[in-house]
């Protein structure tokens, strides 16, 4: 607790101090609390004052090319200067952090074919002077090469930020012209009430539909091409799969891959089919096809690869299907078809024609694209290529929010509306394929190797992250989103060859995961126990209901278990105090018993195996209505997607000691038709009662090897079957 007060403390000081040094006030203003406040306005009709010259380059306010007026901003790059960055910039008044703000620029471009082309960005700048943060427009070579493009940017102030720029960039050869460039404030938060003791209301409203057939929160998993050892399938992989159960998975695929690996990726892949998991499969950097020969050739090795998958080993979760990730193609710069949507398109026609020839029913998504600023090309998907698309999605990494900020979830759900409208005005569902809290910054290295993981690891706020995560799972399902993938389920191992793209262990580490992979070190993280509660109980088939909630702070969603007919009701409480809650089923005198499932960021529920929290208790709905109290700044899962009846007693237990100390445990195997895995405990008393401080591990096998006891000394052992509600058997 007391690192979380911490944390709060120092952002309230950073904040007060940061406010204080923006400077001067707006140019102009216009709606409620400042929002539509025009902060910056350039249409360069009096030449280039106020902009700042970086780089060598010639800059000059034009008169050749003008998109509003009589002259734009050009900057061109000769072809014997090398491009690096070279802009223009221009200061930003009248900003407070968590201020949020949109920026706009025309631009057009000539002779623009190598680098990353013309751009624009909003910079924030701490009181040294140094970079604390970058939001850019979308990144692309292709941005005004056939006429003017207008090009956005949002971001929210951090909290650290003592000043901002707009800047307009070019790093390429050749020459782009700016124009019509503005900063607008586009909300400054108004104050929320504070609440009090007073009762927060939270209504489900069951006659209003907002997602009919959602298929659940999951994960993004990449284990499946890393090696790994049986007892670390048995006991770590495949059983925290089985304790968290998520419906939905996006999973990594290589074009390239030959039959023998394919058997391999088929064989773990088939774990996750037994939980009942939609697939969606993404290949990462397709082969980059420079003929109309070669490219037909590439759609059938993919659909040969993704029916030898249904077909013949028997994956029909496969249900979706992108060709690329994040709109990569082969070696060339990230994102590259983010600015050649055409070519993507033609990818995408050739595979859904080898699809469609072999009768294949998986759906092809557009675009897959990463940010929010990029999704854009989502919406030239569903009006250029909605005949041969299934479903669209997109990604999001949340770079401008810290997991401490209450404003996060507002500004995050009308995103996942706006995400899943796009797709619904084609009568289509919308995938979050990929979501994370930020990113460390790019270049990061530990240990000699480049490190791509949460930037609030390892630091006071990291216990919110779960929470933050709840929040952007909570939005995502009010936000009519069909489903969504955490990045990642677990961690990439320590060592593992390059594939796709990817760069091998040796020089990259991808640290995302709900639990770690490094050396013996598979100890999970804290968001497993938050995350993983809306894994296991926000599975689809679901129906997601309206919900209103009387306070700001307090955020909620609800669904309904397709075939079961069981509830669960998620709730993330941002209050600094606890709040007694009243949840009403709007129309609906429903009675049940919920269990109540809590995560607290100051007391985290850590279990050294993996093992989900136990229910905090039960709670009574009865007639359409429940009360209760949930904690301060906590998520709180109440469901009764459950059953009271535990597994039978474990049966056959031998113990067979080896001359090294270790002991081999073998058993029957459980017959609940709910099975989920066993707990093992050992004591040096014969008549011992399991408990935590027994327990030494759990497994999904019928086999355990423990190499941990003392040589020579006596030791007794209990083995629990456990279903998947947590029923534990028996000794």
């Amino acid at each position: 607790m007391a690192s979380l007060t911490r944390v709060t403390v120092l952002y309230a000081i950073t904040a007060l101090l940061a406010a204080a040094a923006f400077a001067a006030g707006p140019a102009e203003s216009a709606g409620a609390n400042g929002s539509g406040t025009v902060l910056l306005s350039g249409g360069f009709e009096e030449g280039l004052d106020g902009w700042t010259r970086v780089g060598p380059a010639e800059f000059a306010a034009d008169k050749e090319q003008s998109h509003g007026g009589a002259r734009s901003a050009r900057i061109t790059i000769a072809p014997g200067v090398a491009p690096h960055y070279q802009q223009l910039y221009h200061e930003v008044k009248g900003l407070a952090p968590r201020d949020r703000v949109m920026a706009t620029v025309w631009v057009r471009t000539r002779g623009v074919e190598d680098g990353d082309g013309a751009y624009m960005a909003l910079e924030f700048l701490g009181a040294g002077g140094q970079r604390v943060d970058i939001a850019h427009s979308k990144v692309s070579r292709r941005n005004g090469k056939d006429g003017w493009d207008r090009l956005t940017a949002e971001a929210v102030v951090p909290a650290n930020a003592a000043s901002a720029r707009l800047l307009l960039v070019l790093n390429s050869h050749g020459t782009a012209w700016f124009d019509d460039a503005q900063v607008a404030l586009a909300e400054k938060p108004a104050a929320w009430p504070e609440l009090g003791d007073a009762q927060r209301e939270v209504v489900v409203h069951t006659g209003q539909v907002v997602q009919a057939k959602f298929g659940g929160v999951g994960f993004d998993v990449f284990d499946h091409v890393h090696d790994a050892s049986r007892e670390l399938l048995d006991e770590v992989i495949v059983k925290r799969w089985r304790e968290l159960n998520p419906s939905f998975a996006r999973v990594y695929h290589d074009w390239n891959w030959d039959r023998q690996m394919l058997d391999k990726v088929a064989a773990r892949l088939g774990r996750l089919q037994e939980t009942g998991t939609e697939i969606y499969v993404t290949t990462w950097n397709p082969q980059d096809c420079r003929t109309a020969a070669d490219l037909a050739a590439y759609a059938r090795k993919v659909a040969d690869s993704l029916e030898y998958l249904v077909r013949a080993k028997g994956l029909t979760g496969i249900k979706d299907y992108c060709m690329t990730n994040e709109l990569c193609l082969g070696a060339g710069p990230y994102a590259a078809l983010t600015g050649d949507l055409p070519r993507f398109k033609t990818y995408h026609q050739a595979i859904f024609d080898e699809l469609k020839a072999r009768k294949l029913d998986i759906r092809l998504l557009a675009t897959d694209a990463s940010p929010i600023s990029a999704w854009d090309t989502i919406d030239w998907a569903t009006k250029n290529m909605d005949e041969i698309t299934g479903v669209y999605g997109g990604h999001e990494y949340i770079a401008d929010y810290a997991p401490d900020d209450e404003r996060f979830y507002p500004w995050f759900l009308s995103k996942m509306q706006w995400g899943a409208g796009m797709a619904r005005s084609r009568g289509k569902d919308f995938i979050l394929g990929e979501f994370g809290c930020k990113q460390v910054p790019p270049g990061t290295r530990v240990g000699g190797k480049e490190m791509d993981s949460c930037a609030w690891f390892g630091t006071p706020q990291e216990p919110l992250v779960g929470i933050q995560l709840a929040e952007a799972a909570i939005a995502a399902i009010n936000g009519g989103i069909y489903a969504m993938g955490y990045w990642t389920f677990a961690d990439f191992p320590d060592s593992f060859g390059p594939s796709g793209g990817v760069p091998p262990g040796n020089v990259y580490a991808n640290k995302w995961g709900v639990f770690k992979w490094s050396g013996g070190d598979n100890s999970t993280r804290d968001h497993y126990y938050a995350y993983g509660l809306l894994t296991k109980f926000f599975r689809g088939p679901a129906t997601v209901y309206g919900i209103t909630v009387n306070d700001p702070r307090l955020r909620a969603a609800a669904i309904q278990h397709q075939g079961a007919g069981t509830w669960s009701l998620a709730v993330v409480n941002r209050n600094s105090r606890a709040a007694p809650l009243s949840v009403t089923m709007d129309g609906t005198p429903f009675s049940a018993s919920f269990r109540k499932y809590v995560y607290d960021p100051a007391n985290i529920p850590t279990n050294p195996f993996g093992d989900l929290q136990a229910p905090a208790r039960t709670v009574d709905m009865k007639d359409g209505r429940l009360t209760d109290t949930v904690g301060p700044m906590t998520l709180t899962v109440y469901t009764t997607a459950y059953q009271d009846n535990a597994p039978a007693p474990v049966r056959g237990l031998k113990v067979e000691p080896a001359a090294d100390g270790t002991r081999r445990l073998t058993w029957q195997a459980s017959d609940a038709p709910d099975f989920c895995y066993y707990r093992i405990y050992r004591s040096d008393q014969a008549e011992f009662v399991p408990d935590a401080r027994t327990q030494i591990g759990s497994t999904v096998a019928t086999t355990f090897t423990d190499s941990k006891g003392e040589v020579g000394k006596e030791y007794f052992y209990r083995i629990l079957a456990v279903d998947t509600s947590g029923n534990a058997s028996r000794p």
